[in-house]
């Protein structure tokens, strides 16, 4: 066996590496630690190693080099690395480099990273399931729709339609879901997504789809524009939404991928099988997604289920208590009586944001009112014949007074006038499509009393019956102002019983005569 300063020698005097690691049984990389040990010592040529024995050049040799090259290498703990590269951030470099430094702190001797990691791979496959170099566990869902549409009958249509495949897959573990669906809307796409989870009995930590316009609304590689309830429904499982590039397929080569799978395994196989409802094909792709999931992985004992139970379930963020529930977001501006319209149902708002824009989430059950990102409201969604959410405290102080209001009030309020008022009143509420929008014209008509007297309203109110069967309040209005203003022209015009006053001019400054 040759010693190390001999190695170094030969190299110096001219033989290449392979000829030297070929001559005296040792690898390259030994060799290459060699060198690298004289360089970093000042001996750089054959007389630099001329006065220095064995001993002297090992002196403070890395132990790799100094132990016999017979004695065996230390063996990394791969169940240790596997199970370390499934935390973010964490490289097989890194746990290489860390692997050399316990060995050098424990004089065993060590393995390059070139066998280093070729020993992990050949682990992994014997082992394992997975490998996980490019794809951490729990990472990231891709998700797609299937290019290929499949035909069935649909009953309620009574005739031959087609249905789109939502596909996701977990790299890691290569884990598929797909599901049937009779559109590719936003709808379907979220159903698609909380079924996944459901299925998975977790949540990822992104989910990587395509710029489809269901979840992207403007495409962008710094600042991709996200559906707004597909990214409420991301936020409410706690995950983040990372689109592909536009046309970079390797951003979700696993989806990719899977797509062709499902392609091939589920619809291939479906194609020339009749199916008569859409109940009958969802059970088809269900019973096909299953034989999918598994089946063994080429090479390997375990199928992509067992794997996703084994070596990714763990590292899933928990599921919520309660399934996401889809919203639909709209716009609304805050009127008058601070309240905004939903779907001809009217929510009240805070007396602050009057006249503002704001965004509006419903679900089947809830509306909430977000004003700059933030909820300002919240109300149970109305249903049936109830057309009013109003909360005392969003009035403003000197109009709380219009939530205690009703149809009765007014009608025993105007009744008290007159007749007349009471029958106008009453006509107002009528002709309204919605009862409370008619409260603010009957309060205007009876204030009018406090200007006008209780008289000359009932009289007004007396006049426009006869003239219109559609009373308004500024009908009324207009009618007792030009009441009024007739009554001071009279007032004006009346005789006085005031002698004359100023200067006045008799007939005899004309050269009239009054006694001609």
């Amino acid at each position: 066996m040759s010693d190390n300063i001999t190695i170094v020698k030969a190299v110096y005097s001219g033989l290449s590496q392979r000829q030297v690691a070929a001559t005296h049984k040792v690898s390259r990389n030994t060799i290459a630690l060699l060198l690298r040990h004289a360089r970093d010592q000042g001996w750089l040529t054959l007389e630099d190693l001329k006065p220095l024995d064995e001993a002297h050049f090992t002196m403070n040799l890395p132990t790799i080099a100094t132990q016999g090259r017979d004695s065996t290498f230390k063996m990394p703990d791969y169940e240790y690395v596997h199970s370390e590269l499934a935390k973010p951030y964490v490289t097989l470099k890194l746990l290489w480099e860390e692997y050399v430094k316990s060995c050098q702190d424990n004089g065993d001797r060590f393995y390059m990273e070139t066998q280093f990691r070729r020993y992990y791979h050949k682990y992994a496959r014997i082992n394992k399931a997975t490998i996980r170099l490019d794809h951490k566990p729990a990472l990231s869902m891709e998700v797609d729709w299937a290019g290929t549409r499949i035909g069935y009958y649909d009953n309620d249509l009574e005739e031959m339609s087609e249905a789109s495949l939502f596909v996701s897959v977990l790299p890691c573990s290569q884990l598929v879901y797909a599901e049937p669906f009779r559109d590719e809307k936003l709808p379907s796409w979220i159903a698609g997504h909380i079924n996944a989870f459901r299925y998975i009995g977790g949540v990822p930590k992104t989910l990587i789809p395509d710029n489809l316009k269901s979840g992207v609304t403007h495409a962008n590689f710094y600042e991709p524009v996200l559906n707004k309830t597909y990214n409420d429904m991301a936020d409410y499982y706690g995950t983040v939404i990372l689109p592909a590039r536009v046309r970079k397929p390797r951003d979700k080569s696993s989806g990719e991928n899977t797509v062709l799978i499902a392609s091939r395994r589920i619809l291939a196989k479906l194609r020339n099988v009749q199916i008569l409802s859409f109940s009958e094909l969802q059970k088809k792709v269900k019973t096909a997604l299953e034989q999918v999931n598994e089946t063994p992985l080429t090479g390997k004992s375990e199928s992509r289920w067992t794997a996703y139970q084994a070596e990714e379930k763990e590292y899933m963020l928990p599921l919520p208590k309660h399934p996401y529930e889809l919203a639909q977001w709209g716009k609304a501006k805050v009127q008058p009586n601070c309240h905004i319209a939903y779907q001809r149902k009217f929510y009240s708002v805070p007396f602050e944001h009057l006249g503002e824009e704001v965004d509006v989430r419903a679900t089947q059950s809830t509306i909430e009112i977000f004003y700059h990102h933030q909820r300002i409201s919240s109300h149970k969604r109305l249903l049936g014949k109830a057309t009013y959410s109003t909360i005392k405290e969003h009035m403003p102080p000197d109009k709380i007074f219009f939530t205690d209001w009703n149809k009765d009030r007014f009608l025993q309020w105007s009744q008290s006038i007159g007749p007349a008022t009471g029958k106008v009143i009453e006509l107002i509420i009528e002709r309204s499509v919605i009862e409370q929008q008619a409260y603010r014209s009957c309060f205007g008509v009876l204030s009018l009393k406090d200007k006008y007297t209780e008289l000359r309203l009932e009289r007004a109110c007396s006049t426009i019956l006869s003239l219109t069967s559609n009373p308004t309040y500024q009908q009324i209005k207009n009618m007792l102002e030009k009441e009024s203003k007739e009554s001071a022209i009279v007032k004006d015009d009346t005789p006085t019983d005031k002698g004359p006053q100023g200067f006045r001019r008799g007939a005899e400054y004309f050269g009239g005569d009054d006694n001609a």
